[in-house]
């Protein structure tokens, strides 16, 4: 499949499923690291860089006991992931493809000490992890939802690197956790991403505690099993799971009563072609420029633009299927995860190849 093959594809899935994401850049002091991109990055050659562990798609993780939890679905490699430099105390911008107000839920980070290095740790045993970062529900924030207020500031969310950790290579596990057919046991749809980070600096804290999976238990009233209209009513408090954040924690940003709508945009871009050389063409630009080793703001400002609309790329690439196959949506077909139907419900009712409308409550139904 050439590559704007495979771009057209992703657009096409990117428009079905609009109520799910993925952490898709983490900015650090300007600079845009790229995380993978399920519906796209598959279809290069050679693989782009990116800082992330790899995930199958946009879709959740529902098996909370699972080894999913940690980083996603997708196999948690931990090999061939670039390592954003950072300092303790520094802050870091998580952006998300895009969110959906109607997945309400907390937002939720934590870290990890990767032993004894990020290229061979997962973190999917013991009780590496700790939180350094949490919005559940607020009711003096509007909105008061942690996903709802990433959704209305422009679907991303910054974090502070704690300023007393120990200098290593750390995890970075950025999560959302989507409460809207949470009633139902194990329907809870978490949406965790891995960053890889060497952290410079700090001090001699080496904080831990959290296991993930082991943290999350399904038959959590207070803060995954539970109605959402419960906590917006007022009739109960609603507790993020995985424990508190740890007490050395740098205090939270997202502080404003009401969020200021502000999309991101990325204009310098770390580099994003593992195996780039003289001899390896991999331009994405319409000039054919040859061994790109950076993302430069004049050729991929925007990646999802320049991918569909090129018109003589010279790459060639082998497509690779990733652990749930989904296709466009046209004549209402309703993508992988996205509302088929429901007390209200207007749009699409008849779900793409592979997925079946399942009836969650009266008023939402879901492709699966």
């Amino acid at each position: 499949m050439h590559a704007l093959t495979a771009a057209s594809l992703a657009l096409a899935l990117s428009g079905s499923v609009s109520a799910h994401g993925y952490l898709k850049y983490v900015d650090h002091k300007g600079v845009s690291y790229g995380l993978w991109e399920p519906f796209s990055d598959p279809y290069y050659s050679p693989l782009p860089l990116r800082y992330d562990r790899r995930i199958a798609d946009n879709g959740p993780v529902t098996g909370m006991q699972s080894k999913n939890i940690t980083c996603n679905n997708g196999g948690n490699d931990p090999t061939n992931v670039g390592i954003i430099e950072v300092a303790a105390g520094d802050v870091l911008k998580l952006v998300w493809d895009q969110w959906g107000s109607s997945h309400s839920g907390p937002v939720m980070t934590y870290m990890a000490k990767c032993t004894p290095n990020c290229a061979s740790f997962k973190g999917d045993t013991g009780s590496p992890w700790f939180k350094i970062d949490q919005f559940g529900y607020d009711a003096t924030k509007n909105p008061p939802w942690g996903s709802d207020y990433l959704a209305r500031q422009g679907a991303w969310w910054k974090v502070t690197v704690p300023p007393t950790i120990a200098a290593g290579e750390y995890l970075l596990r950025h999560e959302i956790l989507g409460l809207h057919v949470a009633s139902i046991p194990n329907e809870a749809q978490f949406y965790p991403s891995c960053v890889h980070l060497r952290v410079t600096g700090g001090g001699s804290d080496n904080p831990s505690g959290v296991a993930l999976p082991g943290a999350y238990d399904p038959q959590d009233t207070g803060g995954i099993l539970i109605a959402l209209y419960q906590i917006n009513n007022g009739e109960k408090i609603y507790t993020a799971p995985g424990g508190p954040v740890w007490s050395k924690a740098a205090a939270p940003l997202q502080t404003a009563a009401a969020p200021s709508a502000q999309a991101y945009s990325a204009t310098s871009f770390a580099p994003s072609v593992r195996g780039a050389a003289t001899s390896t063409t991999t331009s994405r630009a319409a000039t054919s420029t040859t061994t790109t080793t950076s993302r430069a703001a004049t050729t991929l400002a925007t990646t999802a633009t320049t991918r569909s609309t090129t018109g003589t790329t010279t790459r060639t690439t082998t497509p690779v299927t990733t652990s749930r196959t989904t296709t466009g949506s046209t004549g209402g077909t309703v993508g992988a995860w996205g509302q088929c139907g429901g007390i209200g419900w207007t749009g699409g009712t008849v779900c793409v190849s592979g997925y079946t409308c399942k009836v969650l409550n009266d008023y939402y139904s879901q492709c699966q």
